[in-house]
């Protein structure tokens, strides 16, 4: 009987070893559930992450056109809305939803259009499935070229509510999850 285990003496605990080790793998465990996270929101570029979001997404690829000897008149909203600056307004991009960096996103995609985007935040209503737009009085003429910046990215509605005349932004988008 050579392989006898010495008799723990009083004091000493039995699973101390053991103990060890599984606070040394806990330690582990946590470290790499944190690098997990951080690569995770890195990826998604959300919370902090968002602002290292590649403008990739919004710079469309040259594509082929072809001409036609047909010729279009254009319409006077189209005419209307070339005449815009969209640097005018002041554009307020409120987080709709409860996933973190949309509203972020938002004000780098309408500054790529050349829009200014002032303010961002979270809206106090956080289940909006579509974008919702709101005008202060005398900047609805932005709707139509606005709506058509946003529609391809979003789906886009215009609010029937205005913005009060003394709000700070002259537009407010609340982004939705759509």
């Amino acid at each position: 009987m050579d392989n006898q285990q010495p008799t723990p003496s009083a004091g000493t605990p039995i699973y101390q070893d053991s103990q060890e080790k599984n606070a040394k793998w806990l330690w582990i465990l946590i470290v790499l559930i944190i690098i997990g996270a951080l690569a995770f929101a890195f990826y998604k570029k959300i919370g902090p992450f968002a602002r290292f979001a590649s403008s990739e997404e919004s710079i469309a690829s040259p594509s082929p056109f072809s001409f036609s000897e047909s010729s279009s008149t254009p319409t006077p909203e189209a005419t209307a809305g070339a005449n815009l600056d969209k640097s005018e307004p002041e554009i307020r991009v409120l987080n709709g939803t409860t996933t973190s960096g949309l509203a972020a996103g938002a004000k780098e995609f309408l500054e790529t259009k050349g829009y200014t985007v002032s303010a961002i935040g979270n809206a106090a209503n956080r289940d909006f499935e579509t974008t919702k737009i709101r005008f202060k009085k005398g900047f609805e003429k932005f709707e139509s070229l606005l709506k058509t910046d946003l529609s391809s990215k979003y789906s886009v509605s215009i609010s029937s509510e205005a913005l009060e005349a003394s709000d700070s932004a002259d537009i407010e988008i609340i982004v939705g999850s759509k």
